[in-house]
């Protein structure tokens, strides 16, 4: 389904910018990549190799084609008269009825715009030339073969994938091929491994590095008071909304090392981003909602199927369980028999009910 989304916008982003330029060529790589989606859909694998295989084919023919084509017209001494800025440059293509070079150049502007090349035709070509490798269908053989076991492959592709995260049509999909090769790390059983590249997706998250956040977190939870609970869920809020599988693996991976410090900062990080990111939903579906207290918060996430179903997907509603676990482990019993009793009561999934019901029984 992931895939089936991602085609769509893909496919989106370059019909607009076709009909937008009715010269421009049918682009053949993305048409072998919606194949390539359509066989992984139907779990016809041979085909989804082959056609994503061809999508890279396709995407370095292509964009060497428009580099040659490029190289060829800005050659051309008045084209060269007119300097290094798109505007000019692209004026004088026109009056020389190079359409086909001014149509390269226009496609590229609407799709990234001229600031993202600081208005250069050098800065074009340059992304250009970074542009021949096709990311998403590197991440789609990595896909094939890590169903099929073939580990070394798999990560053989994403990281070829990784290395061309830079021109990704949806750069969040970065996010993904980390996971992916977490996830062989840990199907491999290179647990420190698998840490390093969990590690590797909070790179740039601000949250992750903001010690005095962690700090003041776990001071709420230590404090240990029946009011403890409500507080933490007041005073926080985190965004970094593709960290939190990784927060959740990191805690549990931590805690089965017997570090369990680390672990409840992570079990933190997890369950307060979470909860960040399921009532900035909640606030955007239902204006007169206002958060009052955990209860109400699960209450309300209930009567959407879609949060839940992003709970389940994202480790939101377990990573609740999770801080309750850590926190009692730690000591702080008032905090987790308080964040117990609602996620007994209220949490959208039942297995996250029943296992808070036997917490409470173990406290």
């Amino acid at each position: 389904m992931k895939k089936t989304v991602l085609f769509f916008i893909l496919a989106g982003i370059c019909f607009t910018l076709s009909a937008a330029d009715k010269k421009a060529k049918l682009d053949e790589s993305v048409e072998a990549y919606r194949m390539a989606i359509e066989a992984m859909d139907a779990q016809d694998y041979g085909k989804a190799l082959k056609y994503s295989e061809d999508a890279i084919l396709y995407r370095k023919q292509r964009i060497e084609n428009q580099i040659n084509k490029l190289k060829n017209s800005l050659s051309a001494k008045r084209v060269q008269a007119a300097g290094d800025h798109l505007d000019p440059v692209l004026n004088v293509l026109n009056n020389r009825k190079e359409y086909e070079t001014a149509g390269i150049i226009e496609y590229y502007i609407k799709k990234k715009g001229k600031d993202y090349f600081d208005n250069s035709i050098t800065k074009l070509l340059e992304y250009l030339e970074d542009s021949k490798d096709f990311p998403e269908a590197h991440k789609i053989i990595g896909d094939i073969y890590k169903l099929e076991g073939e580990y070394t492959y798999a990560e053989e592709y994403y990281m070829m994938a990784l290395e061309r995260s830079d021109v990704l049509d949806i750069p969040d999909e970065k996010y993904e091929i980390l996971y992916m090769l977490a996830d062989i790390s840990r199907l491999e059983g290179d647990l420190p491994k698998m840490e390093t590249r969990l590690l590797n997706i909070l790179t740039e998250d601000k949250n992750y590095h903001d010690t005095a956040l962690k700090r003041s977190m776990k001071g709420t939870i230590a404090s240990n008071k029946k009011d403890s609970m409500e507080k933490f869920f007041n005073l926080y809020r985190a965004d970094s909304y593709n960290c939190i599988n990784a927060y959740n693996q990191l805690a549990e991976y931590y805690h089965n090392e017997g570090k369990l410090d680390k672990a409840l900062d992570f079990a933190c990080l997890a369950a307060i981003t979470s909860f960040s990111r399921i009532i900035e939903i909640l606030y955007s579906r239902n204006s007169v909602y206002e958060y009052e207290n955990l209860e109400g918060f699960m209450q309300e996430a209930s009567f959407y199927d879609d949060i839940i179903e992003w709970g389940s997907r994202n480790s939101a509603w377990k990573s609740f369980n999770i801080l309750a676990a850590y926190s009692t482990e730690c000591g702080y019993t008032e905090f987790s028999k308080e964040l117990l009793k609602v996620i007994a009561r209220f949490t959208p999934e039942v297995y996250w009910q029943r296992d808070a019901v036997l917490q409470l029984e173990n406290l």
